[in-house]
């Protein structure tokens, strides 16, 4: 019953922060007031098969976008790559390693980076169908992570990102770059394994694209001016997760999350993750008041073989309106 309670107290204080970053409907009129959107898309299978309510889970290399302080779940050097098929014919692919360092006492480190790329084509006010000109619109991130176990249960981590977004450079156009940092905490509540944390991601100055533009309209025609400047993709989220059961074969997991994004209002978030022998996993999640993308399903696969642990992830999100997205990750842990 004590176990319950705490799992119960945990979610409780999770609800207690929403309702404390509550707006009613403010965050809605901040909707495309940010820049570097691509860094909002979820990366590795399993937590978008669990509905990106990832952040109190973190216990593979993609710790590193999700939450840093989740880098001390690794037992073992792991590596993870993985890609989506984006709407749009958008391809985004994700790389990460990171790995324990025993000797430092209890900290983990890790290296991460993302490529989106799409193929587009030049228009023009007076040629709106196409120039007859291809461009590729692009946008890349590096970052590095480091987490460190305070006390058994408490672990705290940070990141830190370079950050390109070309809009069409190869064309004449601007490019942004920038960096952020990001920031993460997971307290284990030390009962049905449960994990309260908390994450800061994407904090950064406001990114202006380089060079500047003619302005063709109004008083100001024919003048040369810098572009503006947007806010750097900032969010917050808090999650709690913990064992609902375990039998002999069979564990299941729940989670909760309440996620704050840069340009809406916030978004709260249920998952779940059931896994056989500590094999097979089904997954799913669902956000409860996102506009589209709600709900994802996923599954995976652990096999070990000669000393190695190969991980093999498949997610997608349905889309009422975009289309399916489908996500594969592949993980190796040696």
């Amino acid at each position: 019953m004590n176990a319950r309670r705490t799992v119960a107290a945990a979610a409780a204080l999770l609800l207690l922060a929403g309702a404390a970053f509550a707006e009613g409907d403010l965050g809605a009129v901040r909707v495309a007031t940010n820049a570097g959107s691509f860094l909002k898309i979820g990366v590795g299978a399993k937590a978008v098969g669990l509905g990106e309510a990832f952040t109190a889970v973190a216990d593979d290399p993609t710790a590193l976008f999700w939450n840093p302080a989740g880098i001390t779940n690794l037992a073992r050097r792991e590596a993870h790559v993985s890609h989506t098929e984006w709407i749009a014919d958008i391809g985004y692919d994700y790389f990460a390693y990171a790995q324990p360092l025993p000797y430092f006492g209890g900290i983990g480190a890790g290296i991460h980076m993302g490529t989106l790329r799409t193929e587009m084509m030049e228009t023009t006010e007076y040629q709106p169908y196409g120039t007859g000109r291809e461009f590729t619109y692009s946008d890349l991130f590096i970052g590095i992570g480091a987490a460190r176990m305070f006390t058994d249960k408490l672990s705290i981590g940070m990141g830190l990102k370079y950050v390109r977004e070309s809009y069409g450079a190869a064309i004449g156009g601007p490019v942004v770059n920038t960096w952020c940092a990001d920031f993460g905490t997971f307290y284990r509540l030390g009962a049905r394994e449960a994990v309260f944390s908390v994450a800061l991601l994407n904090f950064g100055p406001n990114w202006r694209p380089s060079g500047t533009y003619v302005e063709y309209g109004g008083d100001a025609y024919g003048e040369e001016r810098d572009f503006e400047s947007f806010a750097a993709p900032t969010s917050f989220r808090a999650a709690v997760s913990g064992l609902l059961w375990e039998g002999s074969d069979l564990r299941q997991i729940g989670i909760i999350e309440m996620s704050r994004p840069p340009d809406n209002t916030e978004t709260y978030k249920l998952a779940t993750e059931i896994v056989y022998q500590r094999t097979l996993a089904l997954r799913t999640g669902y956000i409860l008041n996102a506009d589209d993308l709600n709900w994802s399903g996923g599954m995976g696969l652990v096999l070990e073989a000669g000393g190695f642990t190969e991980r093999v992830d498949y997610a997608f999100t349905h889309s009422e309106f975009l289309g399916r997205v489908d996500r594969i990750s592949l993980g190796l842990g040696f």
